[in-house]
């Protein structure tokens, strides 16, 4: 049978990762929507569209996918803190327009990318698991906590499978090197370019980083296994900022020394995520080191 699969965000880091996996397999017939351009052209079927349109509603009719690979946010908590208004609108409004819309189909499965990094809060020395109350700290981390209890409503008075994802930091090629998040990518292209590079905070400041390919693989399994749940997925290790500036130095043998300034509103000092929940699934786990996605995220940029 075929799975007529709809990705929101297709054009981003994680979605465009995920549309070129997928677009692989005949057995996929694929469709994007995104406000960006596609940044790969594949068998995919590319339409412009923001999730908060009015024509999501008879666009989902036209296609009638049997799942839903929901991307599509503003991704930011500096810009969620910024402009909370327009989080909310986007990750809670533009997502509730794509769920309500959707229990219209006859869906087998419904994955929510959300947040591990920003949804359970902060506790130094706690690996937070599932099971674990989720206390967000930011604009960005309560829009995505809001729309998790929206599908799980949904969820149930329509009967529609869905699967929370809740990852921690993905890096990897392809990540926008000039936006808000995603400290390797911006890291590594202010050192190709020999400009300073900037910490916000101690430097001291810990998070969990996994490769967007292992983040691919772990969607690849439960789409194939019509897997329902929630999963953080992190590789378990907690790198603190300055090492991954360290790091990165070393790689592409960078001569300056980091300007250190104040934490943005909104970041938290640390998060580690335990992922033994999703280590049971189809016996995955992370494959690639944190080193060897940093020199794949090096030669991406450089070409």
């Amino acid at each position: 049978m075929v799975n007529k699969i709809l990705i929101t965000g297709g054009s981003g880091f994680i979605g465009s990762a995920l549309v070129s996996k997928l677009a692989k397999d005949k057995n996929n017939e694929i469709y994007v929507i995104d406000i960006e351009e596609p940044k790969i052209n594949l068998t995919a079927k590319y339409e412009k569209m923001d999730i908060r349109s009015n024509q999501i509603q008879s666009y989902l009719q036209k296609i009638k996918p049997n799942k839903i690979i929901h991307l599509a946010a503003q991704a930011s908590v500096a810009i969620s803190s910024k402009d909370p208004i327009l989080d909310n609108d986007v990750n809670v409004g533009g997502s509730l327009n794509i769920l309500k819309s959707a229990t219209q189909l006859n869906l087998s499965q419904f994955v929510f990318f959300s947040t591990g990094g920003a949804i359970y809060g902060e506790e130094v020395g706690k690996k937070f698991n599932e099971e674990n109350i989720v206390n967000p700290q930011s604009p960005y981390g309560i829009s995505k906590a809001s729309f998790e209890n929206y599908l799980n409503y949904y969820s149930n008075k329509f009967n529609i499978p869905s699967t929370i994802i809740r990852p921690s930091n993905v890096f990897g090629p392809g990540q926008n090197p000039n936006g808000e998040a995603g400290v390797v990518s911006i890291f590594a292209k202010k050192m190709l370019e020999n400009k300073p590079v900037t910490i916000f905070g101690s430097g001291n400041e810990y998070r969990d980083y996994i490769f967007i390919d292992d983040v691919v693989d772990f969607i690849e399994k439960i789409i194939e296994k019509n897997t329902t749940g929630t999963y953080n997925l992190c590789s378990t290790q907690k790198t603190k900022t300055i090492e991954i500036f360290e790091l990165l130095k070393k790689i592409i043998d960078y001569q300056y020394e980091p300007i250190m300034s104040n934490s943005r509103e909104g970041d938290i000092f640390g998060i580690e995520l335990d992922n033994s929940k999703a280590s049971k699934i189809s016996k995955w786990k992370p494959k690639t080191t944190l080193i060897e996605g940093l020199n794949k995220t090096i030669n991406h940029l450089k070409k």
